[in-house]
């Protein structure tokens, strides 16, 4: 009897075992493992476009020109080659095939083609060879086609979604603003969890939802202008279109870029509307007055640090003092949110500053608003993992601060604290300063 059990003992380890390995085998689709998640696989593979060819941006800037040369300068285009995202996707810890579905989100982009998931692991994708990869596409990172491409479910050939029905272009085109409009919401507004310690959390889209506001997210980023939407040359009309810069947050991702933030429509979000002295304390109500989301939003590591300096008549610091707003998160062992004081659209931060009584000698205030989104305490360890991102990329992030910009001072603000008078930087010069600035 006691053989008897022993056998049935090993006969049913055995099939345990059998099944827990097959489960560990298994290939499980990409879509079983993240049920009704756009991100999850790329756009499908888009044909040529017919009298287009390729959809790739250049071909599309053979046309349009004027779009094309915006595009060429926004946060999109360089979506793919932004250092900090090469140094965060070269950790062991990325998910590098999800976090690519918003980089670069397109199959034609891809060198393989993610079928299945080993055992449902997001960490064991089964990869095949692409035989649709288009490396120019690739490097064009979110390139036009991905929110202006896709393919006919009948005829399978690409077309061109438009928001605009009065054109006539020579290749396939289906007018549909709405989606347009919709289409930041795919990667712009995620929270997901995939350990404890692994979180994407941008919430934009719900905190432009939660707001009183009619505009959308295309009103501040992608501004409209009075245009042909096509070269000279080819004698269009002028209409209303918009600009294709994709502006953010005032930080572009590298120093060259400055000279273009104003032009393509950045104004920061935030504004100072009061500030005043009241016997040793001074009050700053800084209100969300132009951003129809959160300030800050997006990444959780951007955040608004606050400076005063109180100056003596030939300039020099004698009094210095900040905040911050933003997010509080604690990444190791288990990603939480502690803290979040930032200012929703049409919210107000009140800060109040005591003051020493031995400031006498103080003649003028100075206050910034510093959109930070990389801290030096980040940069220098990525420096120090620099060998882990491709060749390419290695010098630039062994020296990250002279190559990308960390923060933008966006608002600046003189007090003469004897004439009870106010004057505001302008932002053209703010940016000028920035393309000079290095680190936090």
């Amino acid at each position: 009897m006691k053989r008897l059990f022993q056998i049935l003992l090993v006969f049913a380890f055995t099939i345990s075992a059998g099944i827990y390995l097959y489960q560990k085998r298994k290939e499980v689709p990409v879509e079983q493992v993240f049920p009704g998640k756009v991100w999850v696989k790329p756009i499908e593979t888009l044909p040529d476009l017919k009298g287009v060819g390729a959809p790739t941006a250049k071909n599309c800037g053979a046309c349009h020109t004027e779009i094309y040369a915006e595009w060429k300068l926004s946060t999109h285009a360089n979506a793919l080659s932004d250092i900090q995202f090469q140094s965060e996707l070269a950790k062991p810890s990325s998910p590098k095939w999800i976090c690519l579905n918003c980089h670069i989100p397109i199959q034609n982009q891809r060198e393989t083609m993610i079928i299945a998931l080993r055992g449902g692991d997001y960490f064991e994708p089964i990869e095949v060879t692409n035989p649709n990869f288009n490396p120019e596409m690739k490097e064009e990172a979110i390139t036009c086609a991905t929110c202006h491409v896709r393919v006919d479910s009948q005829t399978k050939e690409s077309y061109v979604i438009g928001g605009n029905g009065t054109t006539s272009p020579p290749h396939p085109i289906k007018i549909n603003r709405e989606f347009l409009q919709n289409r930041c919401y795919d990667c712009h507004n995620e929270t997901y969890t995939l350990n404890q310690s692994l979180v994407c959390a941008f919430q934009t889209g719900t905190e432009h939802d939660g707001a009183v506001s009619d505009k959308s997210c295309v009103s501040c980023h992608l501004p409209e202008v009075q245009r042909s939407f096509v070269k000279p040359s080819l004698h269009r009309p002028v209409r209303s279109s918009h600009r294709h810069g994709f502006i953010g947050g005032g930080v572009p991702k590298s120093f060259s870029l400055y000279k273009d933030q104003i032009r393509l429509g950045y104004r920061p979000g935030i504004v100072l509307k009061e500030f005043k002295i009241e016997s040793d304390t001074i009050i700053f109500k800084i209100q969300n007055q132009n951003a129809s989301h959160h300030v800050t939003t997006g990444d959780p590591e951007r955040f608004y640090r606050f400076r005063l300096e109180g100056l003596d008549r030939d300039g020099k610091v004698l009094y210095h003092n900040e905040t911050k707003i933003g997010q509080d998160w604690e990444w190791s062992p288990i990603a939480k949110k502690v803290n979040d004081n930032r200012i929703p659209s049409g919210g107000e931060f009140i800060w109040k500053v005591d003051l020493p009584k031995d400031l006498a000698s103080v003649r003028q205030f100075r206050f910034q608003a510093v959109h930070v989104r990389l801290r030096n305490q980040t940069s220098d360890y990525m420096k120090q993992t620099a060998l882990n991102v491709p060749n390419e990329f290695q010098e630039k992030v062994k020296n990250i601060k002279e190559f990308y910009p960390h923060s933008s001072i966006v608002i600046e603000v003189l007090f003469d604290a004897d004439r009870k008078t106010r004057k505001d930087t302008p932002i053209e010069e703010l940016f000028k300063r920035n393309a000079e600035r290095r680190g936090e």
